[in-house]
């Protein structure tokens, strides 16, 4: 059984990587609408819907170590999806009527191939 980072590295083969993506998601981002008193309301609009893995969060042993500066305790899960442009940490994960603030993004090895987000299970702020 090959590790979360092992199998995030190695990416060679799209069938593979297409394989893994099981679960559907959908990003969501804030949409600020006037409303006419001078304020507004915020509510989540779709982005995207793709495939992703999602696996439950283990942070190495040895107490909180800082991610980005984020306490990597508040990160729940790790999201793996194919890469694409403007996901950020703006942004929340739906999936399964359960809602993930993404906390940190990264663009595995730099490739433009995959981003790796880390999430904390939550309701959006």
């Amino acid at each position: 059984h090959m590790s979360f980072e092992q199998r995030r590295n190695g990416l060679a083969d799209p069938r593979e990587l297409a394989s893994r993506l099981r679960q559907r998601i959908t990003f969501e981002q804030v949409e600020q609408t006037p409303d006419g008193a001078g304020g507004a309301s915020r509510s989540f609009v779709d982005v995207a819907t793709v495939w992703a893995e999602m696996q439950p969060y283990a942070p190495s042993l040895g107490g909180e170590g800082l991610v980005d500066g984020h306490l990597q305790s508040t990160i729940t899960h790790r999201v793996l999806v194919r890469y694409r442009e403007g996901i950020t940490t703006a942004m929340r994960i739906r999936y399964a009527g359960r809602y993930f603030n993404i906390r940190v993004v990264i663009n595995v090895n730099e490739a433009n191939v995959l981003l790796e987000l880390l999430a904390e299970e939550g309701v959006a702020s």
